[in-house]
């Protein structure tokens, strides 16, 4: 077996922890595999994740005769343990799935959820007292029910073929044995007040004189061994299960404000199947997440407004973002679509979401009717669309979010299987709340903030809701109905522009997926502000976009995408060069 990258630079973390594996012994069922880093070829069986260990246990798995979920199983394990920041068994994920024996596309919801008891927002306390926005941000309450493992353990019983147990295994070596301190974490952990915000993280990360352990330093997680063992054996249950459930609940007590999250919440969670919501992009079908992701709605509304707009006379400048013309159109787009998410996306067990008449060709070409090529527009609001809402759904839209937590991965096999999964804890290491070697997330800051009167919010909390979030794992399908591109990013509420903006430069301009995530990013997903990439082509728009009207802010972007594309009769890919991960196959 002949493995072979699919990314694009060589960076540092991928030097230290290939070095670290094979020349000190660790992990030897990894280990034995050949690896070749610089390697472009078509593969026919492919991953891309955050992390080397977390692709390689990917395919590992397919070598074994898995398919794409039980390599996804693997390398979210190994994702929890050496990218504890972003994802991992205390959080939530989505996932596309395809089955090529079916041709059928499936997607389930495995958010972290709100416990039974919840106040009206996080912002309200139990005895009716307001609290404060940025005190909320971290802590006991804002820990939701985890839904990774269910999710996982669902699409597992309906598309796995290797045994559940075995998926654990390299997570578990590698916890006991040792992994390398990834750069990207080091980075995370390297602020003069990371100790005292991350205490949970202190004995696992940090040296005796307080400060974090250098890249590359040997680390173990004997606590998380320890639970993959136990979850190997009993599934999702063993969260709750013999003392565990009063453990999570013990450790969501602490914080600001302790969670109102109840052991009975754990075992009461279900994944949702969610139906995958498609959309025509020039030649192509772009299938994404729907509800509760608002994320997909937006790609979908974002991309067929681009196609929309009227000729430039400027054919090779049509979808290019080094045109401040298409940059505004883009940003314009953005703004329209991110009016109609605030207005109706919420949790489909809770919120009536008129998804089929938002992605209507007739609706989305009318709202990109309201762009004015020359001028931002200075009000944008949502569109008028069919839907039956309640006198109660009256309350603010949550905060911009634009943190680089989650983690994105992406995975095909040789008979055309394919997954796509984004991950997350919320923000970087969540509520910073640890429990038996994982990190529990603070999903519940994604609902609604105080009440505003005359602001719809379907996103409002719940008991047992999922709040609305900005991941959209993607697959696209070509004319014939087979996928060509997979993947999709991490990166907080930026995660729509992050993937939209890539679609456009694989799709529209024939990019490779490593030329299309080394681009520049912009974004709007700060209400009011058009972010460019600190550093990249795309601030060079600054001044011109300036000039029409946008309040342009220039900063750093770490995103987190992974892709995968058709190309020659096998795969090419790349992981986003800006954090720690690679695209492999054989």
């Amino acid at each position: 077996m002949k493995m072979k990258t699919l990314s694009g630079p060589h960076r540092l973390l991928l030097a230290s922890g290939l070095l670290f594996l094979l020349g000190a012994g660790v992990a030897p069922a990894l280990a034995q595999l050949p690896f070749h880093p610089l390697a472009t070829e078509p593969a026919r069986q492919a991953a891309v994740t955050a992390h080397p260990l977390a692709t390689k246990a990917a395919l590992t798995m397919l070598e074994q005769g898995g398919s794409p979920i039980d390599a996804a199983i693997a390398a979210q394990m190994v994702l929890g343990l050496v990218e504890p920041q972003s994802s991992g068994i205390g959080g939530g994920s989505l996932i596309m799935h395809w089955d090529a024996a079916t041709a059928k596309l499936t997607s389930y919801d495995g958010l972290a959820s709100a416990p039974a008891r919840v106040t009206a927002t996080l912002n309200i306390d139990v005895d009716g007292s307001v609290l404060k926005h940025e005190d909320m941000q971290r802590g006991g309450r804002t820990v939701g029910v985890p839904g990774t493992l269910a999710v996982l353990k669902q699409v597992h019983e309906r598309y796995g073929k290797l045994p559940w147990d075995r998926l654990f295994a390299p997570a578990i070596e590698l916890a006991q044995g040792g992994f390398p301190m990834p750069a990207y974490m080091h980075g995370i952990l390297s602020s003069p007040s990371a100790a005292t915000d991350h205490p949970d993280m202190v004995p696992l990360y940090f040296g005796g004189d307080g400060r974090v352990r250098p890249i590359g330093a040997k680390l173990t997680n004997p606590a998380y061994a320890l639970t993959l063992r136990r979850v190997a054996e009993r599934g999702p249950a063993a969260l709750w299960q013999d003392g565990a459930g009063s453990a999570l609940v013990a450790s969501a007590q602490r914080g600001f404000r302790p969670t109102l999250m109840a052991e009975a919440d754990l075992a009461a969670y279900r994944s949702e199947p969610r139906d995958p919501l498609c959309a025509p992009f020039l030649t192509y079908s772009v299938c994404a997440m729907g509800p509760s992701s608002f994320g997909g709605v937006m790609v979908l509304q974002i991309l067929q407004m681009l196609e929309a707009r009227p000729s430039s006379g400027k054919e090779g400048l049509r979808f290019s973002f080094d045109d401040p013309e298409f940059v505004h159109f883009y940003a314009e787009a953005g703004r329209l679509a991110q009016a109609d998410r605030q207005q109706y996306i919420g949790d489909p067990g809770f919120v009536r979401v008129p998804t089929a008449a938002l992605l209507a060709p007739v609706y989305v070409q009318r709202r990109a009717q309201l762009i004015n090529p020359a001028q931002m527009t200075k009000e944008v609001n949502a569109g008028v669309v069919d839907v039956s809402t309640t006198a109660s759904e009256q309350m603010a839209a949550p905060p911009s979010v634009t943190a680089d937590a989650t983690s994105q991965l992406a995975i095909v096999d040789a008979a055309g299987n394919a997954l796509s999964m984004t991950t997350t804890t919320n923000l970087n290491f969540g509520s910073r709340l640890m429990v038996n070697g994982f990190v529990l997330n603070n999903a519940l800051t994604n609902f609604s903030t105080a009440p505003r009167a005359g602001q719809a919010a379907p996103n409002r909390m719940q008991g047992g809701k999922r709040p609305v979030t900005s991941m959209a794992p993607t697959i696209v399908f070509d004319h014939s109905g087979k996928p060509v591109v997979v993947g999709g990013s991490a990166g907080g509420g930026q995660i729509v522009d992050y993937i939209s903006t890539s679609l456009v430069e694989m799709l529209a301009n024939q990019r490779s997926p490593a030329e299309a995530l080394a681009r520049g990013h912009v974004s709007t997903a700060v209400r009011g502000k058009l972010q460019l990439e600190k550093g990249s082509s795309a601030a060079g728009q600054a001044m011109a976009l300036t000039a029409k009207g946008h309040d342009v802010e220039i900063v750093p972007m770490t995103s987190g995408l992974g892709f995968l594309m058709r190309r020659d009769g096998g795969w090419i890919g790349a992981a986003d060069p800006r954090r720690d991960g690679v695209a492999l196959g054989w």
